[in-house]
Parts: structure tokens; C-alpha cells; sequence
């Protein structure tokens, strides 16, 4: 198992690591708008002073997540991890590792969206000292704002 940045060549395996993942939280991924940074994940995130990571088990990438510099801080995006590779511990490393990218860049807050419907992910970020930090509607999805300073 390792982590490490994310490549241009991993463009199609982290596209369908990102499809499997909202998948099995119920949602459809066609039906989530604003995934084209997902097509050129080097300049999307490094490209502005971010990172995107990925995790790698036995050859396959397994997990994946980001952050981007927003005014207060970074903002986590792309958490994900493979239906079958759930429960391994592969987020809490993925998160873990942004942290520390984040605190070593000079950042000292992140914040994050996801949706009420991930169960998992409401659970998650808990676990992980994020505060729940406000509520929004966006279209059929409740989208909850979780917050941690590092």
C-alpha cells in the first residue's frame, strides 16, 4: 500500500473510482455537475496550490482525495473510496495525508461538503474531528458543511 500524488495517466482509473464511490452512496454519478477537474487532476489541483492523492493497493488505486486553497483555508474534494476496499482504513490514511500536505503548505483550516445521504461520509468526518458547521439545499440533496481546524 502506498500513497502517493496523483498523474495525468491515472485519469480513467480515478474517473471510475469516483463513478464506483458516489454510486454506492446512492446517488447517480451523471447526476453530480462539476467533475472536470477529474479530467486533468494535475493542473485542477496542483496546477493552484493544491494536491490530489492517491492510495494504492496491490497495483489498483483504491482510494483517492484532494484539496484546493480557498480564502479561509483548503477545501477537501474527491474522498472516495472503492466499494470493495471500504473498511481497510484506505480514507483515514487519504485524509490523514491531506492534513499534513495542508499543515505543511501553511494552511491551518479545511472544510468540506458532501451530501446527508452518504451515511458513511456523515460518520466519517466526525470521526476524523470535523465539526458539522451548517446545512444547505441543493436541488433533491441535502449538502452538509463539515469543518476542522489543523
Amino acid at each position: 500500500m502506498s500513497i502517493r500524488p496523483v498523474r495525468e495517466g491515472d485519469r480513467d482509473e480515478i474517473l471510475a473510482l469516483h463513478r464506483a464511490a458516489i454510486r454506492s452512496a446512492g446517488s447517480d454519478p451523471d447526476d453530480v455537475p462539476g467533475n472536470e477537474d477529474l479530467d486533468t487532476p494535475v493542473a485542477a489541483y496542483r496546477g493552484v496550490g493544491g494536491e490530489l492523492l492517491v492510495l494504492e493497493a496491490e497495483g489498483d488505486i483504491v482510494a483517492m482525495g484532494g484539496y484546493k486553497p480557498r480564502d479561509s483555508g483548503v477545501e477537501l474534494l474527491r474522498m472516495a473510496v472503492a466499494p470493495d476496499a471500504q473498511g481497510e482504513g484506505y480514507g483515514s490514511r487519504i485524509i490523514e495525508a491531506l492534513e499534513a500536505h495542508a499543515r505543511e503548505a501553511g494552511y491551518e483550516h479545511v472544510e468540506l461538503e458532501t451530501t446527508a445521504r452518504q451515511e458513511q461520509a456523515m460518520g466519517f468526518y466526525p470521526s476524523h474531528g470535523y465539526h458539522e458547521a451548517g446545512r444547505r439545499q441543493d436541488g433533491e440533496y441535502e449538502v452538509v458543511r463539515f469543518e476542522k481546524s489543523l
